[in-house]
Order: structure tokens, then C-alpha cells, then sequence
């Protein structure tokens, strides 16, 4: 292993510490569903996996899976790529604010969306009131939830933003030369788009969109809840379901394995595709200029206007209903509510009810679990950061996909592994909120790395050998020059982390929901129709990822 900064071969003991937490908290687990997967009566067989494989039902949960993740990444570039090129192209009062807008679904958790669709697109929800209102209507003209079409929308909204700012920030860096020189010769229109944006642009759409594919494909709190029931199962449901429903373990870590393949394949891909946007970015950084943003003329004014309200309806709606309806509380049948503020009072004050008892312990679970998460997050995806920056040894392409190996396999999958290992480990350990700790820093830091790594990669050698040639040790180089340039990714990430933690609920639930946190009592409260309790959940949840998503969006880095 030899530094880029030279000075011979080095021995990065501290590095490897958070490295070997990655092995104890996230490898082994995995090894654990793959020794499940292949083992019966203490011996290896492949009959349960060759089993599960020739089997109908997961033929169609596969392709199921496959389907509305394609549907869902479509959906979400239909959306997003229309955004990257007013953003990128046009310049207009609030375009910050469009920016920062369309980018706040990425930072909430999945729960909060299932609960925002529910309560604006149900059939009694803000949005049918609205339209049976308007045009005197008996029956809600919407009736999108519990289908394949309702997935797709929640993952639209969810996703689209990571569309808009990946590819914005490459096509807002394209030199002007190429379009120049295309206008001279006469193209115009689609053809100059197709001809010459789009193969500049492509390695961003690739990018992004193999992103999404992967986080629609294992998607689970949305499908849980909006899915509709057997006829929209996925992967994830499936070995939710096979885990800690059927109580079958073993098939659930075959399917498990199944689901381990594909998207470490997805994440492969992500990666080659990723380092690609990034080259490309670099190759555009030392050109003549960019292609200058204009202020938009009235055709280009309109699509603009349009796609803010879009934005608006799509991305505020639901947050918005959940807002008010959380300082609602039901006069009648009919509809009728009264502002008031009971069910903040029930949370923080003596109020009765079925959610009172939960919900501020849940808080202070929230909160303890994710601040332990993202102190362990943070150093260990600094750590990664630092080896993979800073250091040039033989398949570092392959440790590259192993650090990264948590963005890419669910927290389902993850939670089963957690669930599988608390059989063998110390009873006090069982139900141990430790153990949530753990699972939430092994899938937040990969975020921390994403915030990271780009910023540690653009710190010049030069400048880090001028001060070692000085008699600078590395440790104080590492404190007093790349420190300082790394601390605002940093807070982005730990706030990052935070965030996640905060809203994760799938490995949460895989191992039992013992540990009582905000997002497992939206849920529970969701499946009782206790609606107005969880938006007052809701919000307080909103509130804290706005502060978070403030951070990030300040410090953080586009390209996700």
C-alpha cells in the first residue's frame, strides 16, 4: 500500500480499526444469511436456494420487483431531467429556492412519504376534497393508493430530486464550444440536444438513474403500505414476510442471498457509473467556460412557472397535509374538523391516548440512536474516505465496491442478518437498542463517504507534500490542512447520518420493533388509522429533517 503523497510505503494502522467495525457489524451479518442460505442439518446444500429459484411465486416477486423499480427510475427521470435543464440553463428570482425545494424529499424518510401520500392522495384525502369540491363531485376522482400506480408516484416523488441535482450539475459545467460549433453547422432544437447535450449529459442520466434503480428496487416501507397487499409483493416484503411472519428464516436468508446478488451487481454498476460522471465533470472543469444560464423568454418562462407549481403541489402537497392534519382533530363523520393542539399535548404534555404512552419515549429513542449512529458513522466513512483517497494499492477498484457494499444491499436484508446473529450472541443483547445503533451506521456511512471523498480528492498533493517537505508529520497535516477543508462535509454527513437514522424503519422492524422509535409508531399508528397522532409524529419528524436537509444542502456535495 503506497501513499499518493509519496514518502514509501504506508502502514495505516489507525484507518483499519473502523474498517474492521464494517467486518464485525455489516460482513458477518451477511455471512450469517449466506451460511443460513446453503446450510441444512449442519451440512452445505444448494436444494433450499434451487428451490427458491424454480419456484412460480418468486419468478413473479422478482419480476414484480424488477418491473416497478424500471417504471419507478422512468418515472423519476421523466421528472427530474425536465427540472435539471431549467436549473441548469436559466436564471431567475427563486431559483435557489426551486433548487433546495425540489431536493427536499431526498432527505426524508420513506415513512413520512407513505404517511404525506396517504393523507394528500387518499380518497378522503386533501387533494379529492379539493377536486369533489371544486367540480361538485360524490366520489373521489383519484383512487391511485394500494396499486401499482401509487408505488410508482411515491417513488417518483421520492426520487426524482437525485435525477434533477446529479444531472444539473454536470449539464450546468458543459463547455460552450460544442453547442457553438453545432449552431454553426446548423443544428437546432432536438437535434442539437440529441447530437450534442445528451451524449455529454449520459453519463449523469446513467448515474443517477442506476441510483434510483437501486433504491426502488429495495425499496420496503412504501411497497409495505401502499403496495395493496400479495398482487405488488417485492423481495424485501417477501423476506420481511418469510422472516417474521411464515417464521422461516432459511428461505427468507435464500431469498435474501438472491436479493444480495442483484443489487451488489446494481451497486457495481452505480460505481463504474458514478466514477464516470465524475471524470467527465473533471474533464469540463478546465474548459474555455460553461454554457452561460439566461434569463428565460416566455415559452421557457411558462415551463418554468408550471414546473414550479409542480413542484410545489407534488413535494409540499403532501408535507403541507401532514402539517395541518396534525392540528386537526375530527368534529363529526362528515368531515368537519377544529384546529387545536391536542395530540402535540398528548406527545409532550399529560393528554390520554392511544399513542400517548409511546410516542416521547419513542423521541428519545429516535434521538439517542441516531446521534450514536452518526458518531459512528462519521469516522468510520471518513476512514474510507481517506484509505481510498489517499492511498494506490492493487484492487483498490474491488475494496471500493466492498466499503461501499451497504448502499447497495437493503436494510431489510441487513436487519435479517442482525435478526439471524442475536441467536447465537449474549441474551442481553436480544431487543438491545445497540443493535439498532449498529445497523443505522453501517447504512448511513456510505453517505458520509459520499459527502466526503470528493472534497478529500480535491485537496492537491502538492500542497500536502510542501508541508511534509517542511518536517510536518502526516497527523498534523491531516489536522491542520485537511481537517479545516473537510469539517463542513463532515457536519453534512454526520447530519446525514443523523437524518437516516432518524427515519429508518426496515431494520428496525426486522429485528422485532423492541426498540420503540418515531418512524415504528407512524407505522403503527398508520395501521390503526390513527392518522392525526401520526402527523403530529409526522411533523415533528419534518421538522428536524428541513434543519438537517438545510445542513447538507449548504455543506453537502450535488453529486449525491
Amino acid at each position: 500500500m503506497r501513499s499518493i503523497l509519496g514518502g514509501g510505503t504506508a502502514r495505516p494502522y489507525l484507518l483499519l480499526l473502523p474498517l474492521l467495525f464494517l467486518l464485525l457489524f455489516f460482513y458477518l451479518p451477511m455471512g450469517t444469511v449466506l451460511s443460513r442460505a446453503f446450510t441444512a442439518n449442519g451440512s452445505f446444500t444448494v436444494s433450499r436456494f434451487t428451490a427458491l429459484l424454480s419456484a412460480p411465486l418468486t419468478g413473479r416477486i422478482v419480476g414484480f420487483t424488477f418491473s416497478q423499480a424500471l417504471l419507478s427510475t422512468l418515472f423519476s427521470l421523466s421528472l427530474g431531467l425536465p427540472g435539471a435543464y431549467l436549473l441548469s440553463r436559466f436564471t431567475f428570482p427563486g431559483k435557489g429556492l426551486l433548487r433546495s425545494a425540489a431536493a427536499v424529499p431526498f432527505v426524508l424518510p420513506p415513512i413520512l412519504v407513505v404517511l404525506g401520500f396517504v393523507i394528500f392522495f387518499g380518497n378522503n384525502g386533501f387533494l379529492n376534497r379539493a377536486l369533489m369540491g371544486i367540480f361538485d363531485m360524490q366520489e373521489p376522482p383519484l383512487q391511485v393508493l394500494y396499486s401499482l400506480g401509487a408505488i410508482i408516484l411515491a417513488h417518483g416523488f421520492y426520487n426524482f430530486p437525485i435525477a434533477l441535482r446529479v444531472i444539473a450539475s454536470l449539464w450546468s459545467e458543459l463547455p460552450p464550444e460544442n453547442e457553438w460549433a453545432a449552431k454553426t453547422l446548423g443544428a437546432r432544437g432536438s437535434r442539437l440536444f440529441f447530437t450534442v447535450t445528451l451524449p455529454q449529459i449520459l453519463p449523469a442520466i446513467l448515474a443517477s438513474a442506476a441510483l434510483i434503480f437501486m433504491f426502488c428496487f429495495t425499496s420496503f416501507a412504501v411497497i409495505l403500505v401502499l403496495g395493496g397487499g400479495p398482487a405488488n409483493t417485492t423481495v424485501e416484503v417477501e423476506i420481511y414476510r418469510l422472516a417474521r411472519t411464515a417464521f422461516r428464516p432459511a428461505d427468507a436468508s435464500a431469498l435474501a442471498v438472491l436479493a444480495l446478488g442483484l443489487t451488489l451487481g446494481i451497486t457495481y454498476l452505480y460505481i463504474k457509473l458514478q466514477n464516470r460522471f465524475s471524470y467527465r465533470q473533471e474533464l469540463t472543469a478546465g474548459t474555455v467556460g460553461r454554457l452561460p444560464a439566461r434569463r428565460p423568454g416566455p415559452a421557457a418562462g411558462a415551463a418554468l412557472l408550471l414546473y414550479g407549481l409542480f413542484v410545489l403541489l407534488v413535494v409540499a402537497g403532501p408535507m403541507l397535509s401532514i402539517v395541518i392534519r396534525s392540528l386537526q382533530q375530527p368534529l363529526s363523520w362528515a368531515g368537519e374538523h377544529q384546529f387545536t393542539l391536542h395530540w402535540y399535548r398528548q406527545i409532550f404534555g399529560s393528554g390520554e391516548g392511544n399513542y400517548a404512552s409511546a410516542a416521547l419515549p419513542a423521541i428519545r429513542n429516535s434521538v439517542s440512536i441516531g446521534v450514536l449512529a452518526a458518531v459512528l458513522a462519521v469516522p468510520l466513512g471518513m476512514a474510507v474516505s481517506y484509505l481510498t483517497a489517499r492511498y494506490r494499492f492493487p484492487g483498490r477498484r474491488l475494496l471500493d465496491t466492498l466499503v461501499m457494499a451497504p448502499l447497495g444491499i437493503s436494510s431489510v436484508v441487513l436487519g435479517l442478518g442482525y435478526l439471524l446473529l442475536t441467536r447465537i450472541m449474549p441474551d442481553w443483547l436480544h431487543g438491545s437498542p445497540l443493535m439498532v445503533v449498529f445497523a443505522h451506521a453501517i447504512i448511513a456511512y456510505p453517505f458520509v463517504v459520499r459527502a466526503v471523498s470528493p472534497v478529500l480528492s480535491k485537496i492537491a498533493p502538492n500542497r500536502l507534500r510542501a508541508a511534509m517537505v517542511l518536517g510536518a508529520p502526516p497527523l498534523r497535516v491531516f489536522r491542520e490542512i485537511e481537517l479545516p477543508v473537510i469539517t463542513p462535509s463532515l457536519l453534512a454527513g454526520a447530519a446525514f447520518a443523523f437524518a437516516i437514522s432518524l427515519g429508518e424503519i426496515n431494520a428496525t422492524i426486522m429485528l422485532g420493533g423492541q426498540v420503540t422509535t418515531i418512524p415504528l409508531v407512524i407505522y403503527r399508528l398508520i395501521g390503526s388509522y390513527n392518522f392525526f397522532g401520526a402527523c403530529a409524529l409526522g411533523t415533528i419528524l419534518i421538522a428536524v429533517c428541513t434543519a438537517v436537509f438545510y445542513i447538507f444542502d449548504l455543506y453537502g456535495d450535488s453529486g449525491i
